[in-house]
């Protein structure tokens, strides 16, 4: 068995190290240094604070160790190709960065996993890890745990344990700079001289998705012990520990604990009480040793209101505790606004920023936080909880409701938080595992009676809402007004700020919906007090309409509670994992394998004689382990079974992402097993529909691309192997794209790149492109259309909005913050962009104003600090793309700019390494790619307004490949609408110089993905009935495409040269007079395709006649001294046969009947590009080398009229209602009057030649143009 899958209920999703060591040294961090952080000491070493750096990140067979160079060779335990640690080039040292950056936390193996956590999570963490700044000391201090809560762009929170301890080291300054050098030493080596003895901090951080502080805790003790005894080195350590902790599961809901052994320590992993709650895997009574039950009442009152929330404490450990309790205790009610337990000194700037939020911070900063107007300060220090800059009138806080507060202070009055207190009356334990147990009954007990008073007060102060909800036209309304007008007088005002929260709105929605909860239950069997409720009348009918609706044999009681669902006290089994250290070294399988594998035995033993409440969560776990293990359809027959034994546990998603990584044979196999055919899984998941369909692509897939890592240069590379390598890699396929990349990334002093800039640049678009796609998939499904996708996504800022994220898409920037995602503004609605200085009472920071046009929108404004920069180049790129692809009705040029939005994005990123060759010219760099900027700044997309008002979309055929190509056909089918089916559809079909023909649906201008490929340039096409479309290649093949399939099975190889035109006769059996070209009538036959006869020639001057309905040939005509042939119309029996010397009118034997030359003013002779028959019986003809044209009369073949127009020349002509439209070689259109000859428009076409033309009925024109421009215009007649 090969390696494992990742536990997807792994009690460790990462584990971080974050801290300096000799290889990263001691640099000073850029942030300035509070003189209040200073500790005494007269060197610079011990009061400068140093910027610390991540170390090791280790997840699930992932190890990066970004500045290390420690190899695993000895790690033969470990598969060997999982492990990645990045290596310095010889002779370059450590290297400097601009920023913090995770460059080498991507993984690069041939076999390589990504991290679980996005790199902008991680490289979030070293300030908080050391949020009082990164100080070494003299003297070791005390080893220190803190907790941490993270949010990802979703919303979705993770959950951190950090234990810092420090290491020894001699420290020695670097001469001329103010870093220092530091080596590891003996406890008792005193250093030589110029050296100092340090102690630096190191960092832990065990990340969890599920809030197990405390058990994280306990792996955390149980490392650092490993790592101050282990004489091996601190990688291989963490790495092992990592990969043990990885394989540990955390419990279901439920009774079911797990344990395992640890360094010989027992760790316990406590389940959740109930499905709809977290895990509480720690003690609840903290802020009643901090605050009064008034202030715990205030603040609850606060947050329930969605007030700004500001935690002030001098140990940083009590921040996460403290909040995590306080938001524990307004359950059912969930905190969905911006919360960030523990803000660094670099970010207590973020508390400045509007909108709702939960922060905390050191004490040291309250000076300056209570200067903040608006805020809602807690001192956990002093158990104050005031409003700041209200000097000192806190009446601006909101009031918990009285009746309320009084059950609730009735309620606390008889608990005991002291432990002390709670056991004087207990005997001595006999044991340190007695003194545990009995510790941590105590804390569960009195976490149960918070926990339950808490929501017995949140059901009194809610349980009437539902009856104020009525039912309109299938929609249910709050009658907000009746609600509030129930309320006490006094309490008003708290209930109407919380009517308007979006917790409310989420709580309300449940109740709507009848949820079955812990809620709803409690709600059920509390018994109400007739006293508790006043005497307005419409209380007492709702009081007794409830009393009415409980059962008869229910009884009053004054202060009891039946505890449904709320029954903590704790697991009644616990589940043993088998131990890591087994010798798994014996068989050829992998350590997580035999490690599931054991822990499968063992479950499947319990299975067999287990008791009812444990055998749900039996199956659970032993589900997630076989698809840990790759074993996907026994895992779905577990959860299958678990939804009969205990639906509440099925885990839906999991599931859903089980059955959509099957494979085609696990997917038969899947459909064959009966007992999934309508049962609780097909309910559950979107098995159904995968019935219905017999392939589904999964949308995960594709996500993350393994690369082979000899795919990246190991040499120097011109611009042609950059190319190969850029297209391969996916990251641009443009020419001309790609061009402009390379010089950005030479900075245009070189014609060579070396492999170092593109292995660097490359990590970053990766890094970019896995950020941006993971952030789409987690935003809500409605937030992004089809069309779009994010494109940047900013480090945690703060705006007129509040504090979250900025996301810019192809259409739009967006807000995030929370689980909430805001609409900034629409990408053309911009007006304009600024850059200023954000100047406040602490600090001042780069920002970026946006302006909009839509009337009453007021300017944006948006602290981006250092990312200032790079965001105005981003979205002015993507804006000014916006408005040229508006002003030239091009839509793909959104796209263009889009991708330049990327390039410039991973430009500038990889413009941090000091070995990228643009180092020292980032800005340059990124400017050369801001071609959109650029072109609108120098104007040269601002159509005339007579162009736009014809001019109704462009399309690129070209788009997608690595060069423009000619548009060297067009052809328009009208379709068959008694088919009904796609491709009876009107069609737009396009010959390209490339050799293609591609097909565009005319309704919605998508192109299909199915062409055909011919062996050189297809120059004309021909719609032969409703069937077939004919195409004439440079090859000298004509191509019968058949319409419906889009495949040219059959193939017509009779020219011997190039075939340079097509025609048709009879058109629907047309009649017209040879001489005067005027239409004598219309035919209509039965079977008239059998008559038709398909005219095609080529440029030697041989003309092939073709039966289309036999396709064999019907005869042969040779233009005698006729070297270029460029085109032919049938008109009667007759050709007229257009070269490039004159127009020739031959008969069926090839006989010439007449020949018309065009001429310049001195009589020279003119060539000639192209010709048509008007419907007037005029002959219009256009020169190639000059803006002349020739009109004659077909009767008499006098010269009508001769016209000059500006031109270098002509190329395609085509007639429509009355005008002549005129294709010139300079890109633009003139249309002449067909009766008066007059010009009476020039349209500005193209930015190239135009090669083709072609009419749709008499509503549209269609051109397309060189390989210069490669485009397509549609226009309006």
């Amino acid at each position: 068995m090969g390696s494992s899958g990742k536990l997807h209920n792994s009690l460790m999703e990462i584990l971080v190290v974050v801290g300096m060591d000799q290889h990263t040294g001691l640099v000073p961090d850029n942030l300035p240094v509070q003189s209040s952080e200073r500790l005494p000491g007269s060197l610079p070493l011990f009061t400068t604070a140093f910027e610390p750096q991540v170390l090791a990140a280790c997840a699930h067979e992932v190890a990066n160790f970004p500045n290390s160079s420690s190899i695993f060779d000895s790690m033969a335990s470990f598969t060997t190709s999982t492990w990645s640690s990045s290596i310095p080039p010889p002779g370059k040292g450590v290297k400097t960065r601009r920023s913090q950056s995770l460059r080498r936390l991507t993984p690069t193996g041939k076999h390589s996993v990504a991290l679980p956590v996005g790199s902008d999570v991680i490289s979030a963490l070293p300030p908080l890890c050391l949020p009082g700044n990164a100080y070494v000391y003299k003297d070791r201090p005390k080893d220190h745990v803190h907790y941490l809560v993270l949010t990802d762009i979703s919303g979705a929170h993770s959950y951190a344990t950090v234990y810092t301890f420090y290491r020894k080291f001699l420290a020695s300054q670097v001469r001329g700079k103010s870093e220092y050098t530091i080596r590891a030493v003996p406890l008792n080596d005193a250093g030589e001289e110029g050296t100092k003895i340090c102690f630096v901090p190191l960092c832990c951080c065990l990340v969890s998705r599920a809030p197990y502080f405390f058990t994280m805790r306990d792996c955390l003790t149980c490392l650092v012990q490993q790592l101050h005894k282990d004489v091996r080195t601190m990688e291989m350590v963490v790495a092992e520990f990592s990969s043990n902790l990885a394989l540990v599961p955390y419990p279901p809901p439920g009774q079911l604990a797990i344990s395992f052994q640890l360094n010989k320590f027992l760790v316990t992993v406590p389940p959740p009480a109930d499905p709809d709650r977290r895990v509480l895997d720690m003690p609840l009574h903290y802020p009643f040793l901090s605050f009064s039950l008034d202030a715990i009442l205030t603040l609850v009152a606060c947050i329930l209101t969605e007030q700004r929330i500001v935690f002030l404490a001098s140990d940083y450990a009590l921040l996460t505790i403290v909040m995590e309790s306080l938001l524990t205790y307004v359950q059912p009610f969930v905190w969905h606004n911006v919360y960030v337990p523990v803000l660094s000194n670099s970010m207590v700037d973020l508390v400045e920023a509007p909108g709702v939020f939960m922060m905390g911070c050191h004490v040291s900063h309250r000076e300056k936080i209570i200067k903040v107007p608006g805020i809602v300060v807690a001192d956990i220090q002093s158990g104050e909880v005031l409003m700041a800059d209200c000097h000192m009138d806190n009446s601006e806080l909101p009031c918990f409701p009285r009746a309320a507060a009084d059950f609730f202070k009735e309620k606390c009055g008889t608990m005991k938080f002291q432990y002390d207190f709670s056991c004087l009356h207990a005997p001595t334990p006999t044991s340190v595992e007695e003194a545990r147990r009995h510790r941590d009954a105590w804390q569960q007990e009195l976490s149960r009676d918070i926990q339950t008073a808490f929501l017995q007060t949140m059901v009194r102060l809610f349980r009437d809402v539902k009856e104020y909800v009525s039912t309109v036209n299938h929609r249910r309304y709050l009658n907000k007004d009746k609600f509030l007008a129930a309320q006490e007088d006094g309490d008003q005002p708290f209930f109407r700020e919380v009517c308007q929260s979006h917790m409310f709105k989420k709580f309300l929605q449940d109740r709507m919906d009848q949820k079955r909860d812990y809620y709803s239950i409690m709600e059920e069997t509390i018994q109400w007090q007739g006293e508790e409720k006043d005497q307005i009348p419409e209380n007492k009918l709702i009081r007794r309409r409830k009393i009415s609706a409980n059962s008869p044999g229910q009884k009053n009681r004054r202060s009891g509670v039946v505890n449904f669902g709320l029954e903590v006290n704790g697991p009644t089994c616990t589940f043993q994992l088998p131990t890591f250290t087994q010798a798994h070294r014996k068989t050829d399988k992998t350590t997580p394998a035999h490690f599931y594998e054991s822990c499968i035995q063992k479950l499947t033993n319990y299975l067999e004689n287990c008791e009812p409440s444990l055998r749900a969560p039996y199956l659970y776990l032993r589900g997630m382990l076989y698809a840990a293990e790759d074993s996907s359809l026994t895992a779905l027959e577990d959860f299958h079974n678990l939804c009969s034994v205990d639906v509440k546990l099925f885990p839906a998603e999991h599931v859903q992402g089980i059955i959509n990584s099957l494979s085609e044979v696990e997917r038969s196999q899947l459909e064959q097993k009966g007992l999934y055919k309508g049962g609780p899984m097909e309910r559950k998941t979107m098995l159904g529909k995968l019935r219905r369909m017999s392939t589904e692509i999964d949308r995960g897939q594709g996500l993350i691309i393994a690369l082979d890592f000899d795919q990246l240069p190991q040499r120097d590379v011109d611009l042609h192997e950059f190319s190969k390598h850029i297209r391969l890699l996916d990251i641009a396929v443009d020419s001309e794209v790609i061009e402009r990349l390379f010089q950005s990334l030479t900075l245009e002093d070189t014609n060579y790149l070396d492999p170092d800039t593109f292995s660097i640049f490359y990590d970053c678009w990766k890094e970019t492109e896995l950020d941006n796609g993971r952030v789409a998939c987690q935003l809500p499904e409605d937030c992004l259309t089809r069309e779009e996708g994010v494109l940047k996504v900013s480090r945690l800022m703060r705006c007129d909005l509040g504090t979250g994220r900025l996301i810019l898409t192809h259409k739009r920037l967006l807000f995030r913050t929370g689980d909430r995602t805001e609409e900034v503004v629409r990408i053309r609605d911009i007006e304009n962009l600024e850059k200023f200085q954000h100047n406040t009472v602490l600090t001042s920071a780069d920002a970026l104003k946006i302006y909009s046009k839509v009337d009453g929108r007021t300017p944006f404004s948006a602290i981006l600090k250092e990312e200032r920069n790079q965001w105005f180049m981003l979205v002015l790129e993507l804006w000014c793309g916006r408005n040229i692809a508006e002003g030239t009705k091009d839509s793909q040029v959104v796209h263009q700019a889009a991708q330049n939005v990327l390039l410039i994005n991973a430009v500038v990123l990889s413009g941090d390494y000091e070995e990228c060759a643009h180092f020292e010219g980032v800005e340059k760099a990124a400017e050369n790619l801001c071609y959109f900027t650029k072109r609108r700044k120098e104007g040269k997309d601002n159509l005339p307004e007579e162009t736009t008002q014809v001019l109704i979309q462009r399309v690129n055929p070209s788009s997608g490949e690595s060069v423009r190509n000619t548009v060297e056909a067009l052809l328009y089918t009208s379709g068959d609408n008694s088919k009904g089916d796609n491709r009876s559809s009107p069609q737009l079909w396009c010959a390209m110089g490339s050799g293609q023909v591609k097909v565009y649906d005319a309704s919605t201008w998508i192109c299909d993905q199915q062409f055909i490929q011919a062996n050189n340039r297809v120059c004309c096409l021909l719609a032969v009935g409703t069937e077939q479309v004919w195409a004439g290649s440079f090859d000298t093949t004509i191509y019968v495409i058949d319409i419906q399939t889009h495949t040219a099975n059959k193939q017509l190889l009779d020219h011997v040269d190039m075939v340079s035109d097509l025609t048709i006769s009879p058109d629907l059996s047309t009649v017209w007079n040879a001489a005067t070209l005027q239409k004598q009538g219309q035919i209509w036959l039965k079977n008239v395709h059998r008559l038709v006869t398909v005219y095609s020639a080529s440029l030697n001057g041989q003309i092939i006649l073709w039966s289309a309905a036999t396709l064999q040939k019907q005869g042969q005509v040779w233009l005698k001294n006729v070297h270029r042939l460029v085109s032919i119309k049938l008109v009667g029996e007759n050709l007229w046969c257009c070269t490039k010397k004159a127009l020739l009118l031959v008969n069926r034997e090839g006989e010439t009947l007449h020949t018309l030359e065009m001429h310049d003013e001195g009589s020279s002779p003119l060539q000639i590009e192209c010709f048509l028959l008007s419907q007037d019986g005029m002959i219009w003809a256009a020169s190639g080398n000059n803006g002349r044209l020739t009109v004659w009369d077909s009767y008499d073949y006098s010269v009508v009229k001769t016209i000059s127009v500006s031109c270098r020349g002509f190329s395609k002509m085509v007639q429509t209602q009355g005008k002549i439209w005129v294709g010139g070689k300079c890109g633009n259109i003139h249309i002449f009057n067909q009766g008066t000859y007059a010009e009476e428009k020039e349209l500005v076409a193209h930015e190239d030649a135009i090669r083709s033309m072609c009419a749709a009925f008499d509503r549209y024109i269609m051109t397309g143009s060189g390989s210069k421009d490669g485009k397509i215009a549609i226009w309006r007649v």
